[in-house]
């Protein structure tokens, strides 16, 4: 139970300082637009920053593809640690990276090579701590640890969030364009290197030390999974919908928030921030309520709640608030993402299948979705809803009807 606990601490770590990462880069766009690439135009700037963000994501299924197949190979506790270690190496060299008036094109390409290296480690890194996790704790208390895994990694973008807040509060534009903005990439970086520490401390899965004692490890696991696990793939693509639905509600749409409702930035920030706990919250108690009432009862009942109450929000009316932070809190959905997808799965292919299927899935979710929001927010957002509410309930749907043993 204590080394269970521990590593579940543990594991959590890289997650926090992805989604870290992934709040500041997008807060910071603005800045990286002048400072890393040439000015000749400020409308391609910013869309340069963007598509540099965008790479990282781009990036994940190859990381994915590799690492997860050490991990099914050589074992899960390696991998964890090398990837995390990719992660906190950029993090780094972002907080001291010149910028293009210092070293010109040298600045732009750099920073490309930041985002991808990122994007090749978090290709591995979620997936591996889902798996990591899963494989550690009793199924009596797999929903509480995989819910506390999807809180710890929103956690991070409330870290972000206030990290931020904090720059610009202190500090004047000029001086966050000129150097402030390079202290919460720094204290990433600083806590990332506490968490790779950490991390030589875990243990191998019980999991895979039976495989291997059982000489069950295959050579080409995820050509093994793509035969015989097309379903469990499509589970996943339809769990990754419901966890990008997340970005879509906790980070873009916030960004109208001044717009739409006539508010000031602070007051945007504060619902934010508010959503992004009530998600937190959400997570960890449909987790434990899903090892006392099971998984699927729960999470049908919460997708529910999270279609009437996203709905509910999207008429930008006086009961917006209210109506936001429930379908937030019912949001914690993500958390049975990681509960469903570890479990559908042979233990031998486990971590290829689950990490290819969920990271393709997220690249391409991932990079479109910001603009789908863009489209759909001021009118539309209704049927975004909807979309995620159908891929979450036909998700449960299919789950049930294939692994009645979960």
């Amino acid at each position: 139970m204590q080394k269970a606990f521990k590593n579940t601490i543990y594991a959590s770590l890289g997650g926090i300082l992805e989604f870290y990462d992934f709040v500041l880069f997008i807060f910071f766009a603005n800045v990286f637009a002048k400072i890393f690439f040439p000015q000749n135009d400020d409308f391609w700037s910013l869309i340069y920053a963007y598509v540099a963000f965008g790479a990282g994501y781009l990036a994940r299924p190859f990381g994915a593809i590799v690492f997860a197949h050490f991990a099914d190979i050589k074992g899960r506790k390696n991998v964890f640690y090398i990837s995390m270690l990719l992660m906190v190496v950029p993090s780094f060299v972002l907080a001291f990276l010149p910028t293009y008036e210092s070293i010109g094109l040298m600045a732009t390409i750099i920073l490309f090579a930041i985002r991808i290296s990122q994007g090749l480690a978090i290709g591995a890194e979620v997936s591996s701590a889902w798996i990591f996790v899963s494989e550690f704790v009793s199924k009596k208390r797999l929903g509480l640890a995989l819910g506390f895994i999807s809180a710890t990694l929103t956690l991070g973008l409330l870290l972000g969030n206030l990290a931020t807040l904090a720059v610009y509060e202190y500090f004047s534009k000029e001086e966050v364009e000129k150097f402030a903005w390079r202290i919460p990439f720094f204290i990433g970086g600083f806590f990332g290197i506490l968490a790779l520490f950490l991390r030589t401390k875990l243990n191998e899965t019980p999991a895979f030390k039976n495989i291997k004692s059982k000489e069950k490890i295959l050579n080409f696991p995820l050509l093994q999974a793509l035969k015989t696990h097309k379903k469990s793939m499509l589970i996943c693509a339809l769990l990754t919908i419901v966890l990008t639905s997340g970005v879509a509600t906790l980070m873009i749409l916030p960004q109208y928030f001044e717009g739409l409702l006539g508010v000031n930035k602070t007051t945007a920030l504060l619902y934010q921030n508010l959503a992004i706990i009530m998600i937190i919250l959400g997570s960890l108690l449909q987790g434990y309520l899903a090892d006392i009432l099971g998984h699927f009862k729960i999470c049908a009942f919460f997708t529910l709640l999270f279609g009437i109450f996203g709905i509910s929000f999207s008429f930008y009316n006086e009961w917006f608030l209210m109506f936001y932070l429930l379908a937030c809190f019912s949001q914690g959905i993500i958390a049975f993402a990681p509960i469903f997808m570890t479990q559908i799965f042979k233990t031998e292919l486990r971590s290829s299948g689950l990490s290819f299927a969920y990271n393709i899935s997220y690249a391409i979710l991932g990079f479109i979705t910001p603009f789908i929001v863009n489209f759909m927010y001021e009118k539309y957002f209704y049927i975004y809803i909807a979309f995620t509410f159908i891929a979450s309930l036909l998700s449960v749907f299919l789950v049930k009807r294939s692994f009645k043993n979960l």
